[in-house]
């Protein structure tokens, strides 16, 4: 049995995935990313404030935190929100269903069509509820969703659960790209081992045509990251949530480099966690590290991500 039989033969029992599987050869096609001036951030949650009168709150100030540099605004205003997405030409808006997504999905084509010229709306479902396929296809039919994030850790899914493949298939045939937590976390209770970027191995190979982002350059997981996107030609990675950790991304883009992956990574930010001011600003400043015979991280591979289209990239038309 060819190893994408197997895996689309419903057959996703831990016992059975390890069982011995086939490799048949499948060729690279990959071309060169398009090259635009355009800056795209794909990964920001609109997390905003919408009634004026509510305080401002922050995010806690701690090595473990989010964001271990000093803390952030976790409910900004719109106005905050317009500022701050001024630096891009384009702004993915998403969110992570607890359900089936219905409520957030309503939430984030209306944001999305307060701005239409600036933002572009992905939706949510969790392939664990019995509604999930019919609120994806609700969300791409009738909402005009252009993509979906998946996140196996927090909404608990093995990544080839049986209920996440039919979503998967559809969005193949659709052409919808799904995009995926794969980094830590810091809730106590969820599955890290779900966040393994090597687990979406199966996933690319059982449905080539499905345009996968790996979100979060796969933290701690970079590595992994790369060597998955280097194998699969419909896998991309974002790199939001990385830069205030500039030794750990320094190695991530050299290691990407050097396999000959950064043409796959996408500009993203992780939106009100950090901005696309200061996380171009990160990005720029890798070269500090290239000191003591350290190899230097080329403008041009630093200024590609900035400036890749990744909607281009992914065949969406905003």
């Amino acid at each position: 049995m060819k190893r994408r039989e197997f895996l689309l033969g419903g057959a996703f029992s831990a016992a059975a995935l390890a069982a011995p599987q086939g490799r048949e050869f499948r060729p690279n096609p990959l071309g060169t990313a398009p090259r635009t001036r355009r800056i795209v951030d794909i990964h920001v949650h609109p997390w905003i404030r919408w009634n004026q009168s509510e305080p401002a709150r922050f995010s806690e100030h701690a090595l473990n935190q989010g964001r271990p540099d000093g803390d952030y605004q976790v409910n900004p205003s719109w106005e905050q929100f317009q500022y701050d997405m001024g630096a891009v030409e384009k702004a993915v808006i998403l969110h992570v269903a607890r359900d089936e997504g219905r409520k957030g999905n309503d939430e984030i084509a209306g944001i999305a069509k307060k701005w239409p010229e600036k933002l572009v709306p992905f939706g949510s479902t969790n392939p664990t509820y019995s509604g999930a396929v019919e609120e994806f296809t609700r969300g791409v039919k009738q909402l005009g969703l252009k993509g979906f994030k998946l996140s196996p850790i927090y909404q608990k899914f093995h990544p080839m659960d049986p209920g996440a493949c039919r979503i998967y298939a559809l969005a193949e045939q659709w052409g919808i790209p799904l995009m995926f937590h794969t980094a830590t976390a810091q809730a106590p209770d969820v599955p890290l081992r779900w966040a393994d970027p090597l687990l979406f191995d199966d996933v690319a190979y059982a449905f080539p045509r499905l345009k996968i982002i790996m979100a979060h350059l796969g933290h701690p997981w970079q590595r992994e990251c790369a060597v998955m996107a280097r194998k699969h030609p419909n896998v991309y990675l974002d790199i939001s949530a990385n830069f205030y950790r500039p030794w750990s991304l320094y190695n991530a883009l050299l290691h990407a480099w050097e396999w000959g992956q950064t043409d796959k990574i996408f500009f993203g930010t992780d939106w009100p966690v950090t901005t696309p001011r200061e996380t171009m600003d990160g990005l720029r400043s890798l070269s500090r590290f290239a000191k003591g015979g350290n190899p230097r991280i080329p403008e041009e591979v630093i200024e590609g991500i900035i400036h890749r289209d990744s909607l281009a990239v992914l065949g969406i038309q905003a």
